[in-house]
């Protein structure tokens, strides 16, 4: 209680803030416990939104098969409630971190996939461009993630009953996840208050209903959003 009780007062301006929002104010204590070392990984959590989380539990079951790009607690959350993963990661010692904690029974294909350098002649457009295969980070902007958007495309369309985008070019992983997606099936999308990821991938999105989760969510110390696609048709 005494270390709760710390956190509270070292993040006291984060938490009048998050009072002001409707409906996040019964996520402080959570919140306060995800400040905990190792919290996504221990717990373990998915980096959502606490309400597209709450969500996203009820709608999980075991034999479901799950596509993710970018890795982490949500992986670990996603075989504790029974599914068959497909994680996709680009960054080696966090791959080899998340490797080290999957029991050897997980039904995971659990994939490493590093962007490659291209040519200064060969980039085009920017990172909200899907074709571009591109990340905002600055540290990426000589790379391509093409192998790593396109790793969705070895499975059958309607493949997936949920697709986690959450790593890197996200608007690309757009682009190639719609049509691997299920009748009824789910694309999570989080950062999805960063406008760019939708700017050019609108119509692919066309035949999936959508439901924000803006708010407070485990270990970050500012509100965004989640958003949850379910496909229509």
């Amino acid at each position: 209680m005494h270390s709760l009780v710390q956190r509270l007062f070292r993040n006291r301006s984060f938490v009048f803030h998050v009072i002001t929002q409707p409906g996040q104010s019964k996520h402080l204590p959570l919140w306060l416990r995800s400040l905990a070392d190792s919290y996504l990984l221990e717990t373990p959590s998915p980096w959502l939104t606490f309400d597209a989380i709450q969500f996203l539990i009820p709608r999980l079951w075991k034999g479901m098969r799950v596509f993710e790009f970018g890795s982490g607690g949500s992986t670990l959350f996603w075989l504790l409630h029974g599914a068959h993963c497909v994680s996709v990661e680009h960054d080696p010692d966090w791959y080899a971190l998340v490797r080290e904690r999957l029991g050897p029974e997980a039904s995971i294909d659990y994939r490493l996939v590093p962007p490659e350098l291209v040519e200064a002649s060969n980039r085009h457009g920017g990172p909200a461009d899907p074709d571009a295969y591109t990340s905002s980070v600055s540290a990426f902007r000589s790379f391509s993630f093409r192998r790593y958007a396109a790793q969705i495309n070895e499975f059958h369309d309607e493949w997936f009953d949920l697709v986690m985008v959450d790593g890197r070019a996200r608007p690309s992983c757009i682009k190639h996840s719609v049509s691997k997606i299920k009748i009824g099936g789910m694309m999570c999308v989080d950062n999805a208050d960063r406008d760019y990821y939708f700017e050019r991938t609108r119509n692919y999105l066309e035949g999936f209903d959508a439901v924000e989760f803006p708010g407070v969510g485990p270990v970050s110390d500012a509100l965004w959003k989640t958003t949850i696609f379910t496909r229509q048709q």
